[in-house]
């Protein structure tokens, strides 16, 4: 007789032996530098990825006024006015999973552009 719970037991149990692939190359490092820039109302890349528990320096470019605001990492990583032409340098400890909007508000634009995405992974 066949029994469907016994089928998803045997798929879960199988899918913990798959390796994640998914994960940045860079998962086993201590420490992870990545450059982004600020573009009208997107960032490129628009997807930042690391793994918990990293230390993340976020070299940003910057091309158009704005406040920019990483949600999920607000202490770390308070909102703050950037402005064309200057580099940024963002430092702090990727302490929690997930995945967490990019944002920017600006002036002249929407009150809030979602820009990108920062994925942390469990590692």
């Amino acid at each position: 007789m066949f029994r469907p719970e016994i089928l998803l037991i045997l798929s879960l149990l199988l899918a913990g032996c798959v390796p994640a692939t998914n994960l940045p190359e860079n998962c086993d490092a201590e420490s992870v530098t990545l450059q982004a820039t600020l573009v009208e109302e997107r960032l490129e890349p628009a997807t930042l990825e690391v793994c918990r528990d990293q230390q993340v320096t976020i070299e940003l470019t910057v091309e158009r006024d704005a406040v920019f605001h990483l949600h999920g990492y607000d202490e770390e990583v308070p909102a703050s006015q950037v402005t064309a032409g200057e580099d940024v340098t963002l430092e702090f400890t990727a302490s929690r999973a997930g995945q967490f909007p990019i944002a920017i508000h600006t002036h002249d634009g929407p009150a809030e552009a979602t820009v990108g995405t920062f994925i942390v992974h469990e590692g």
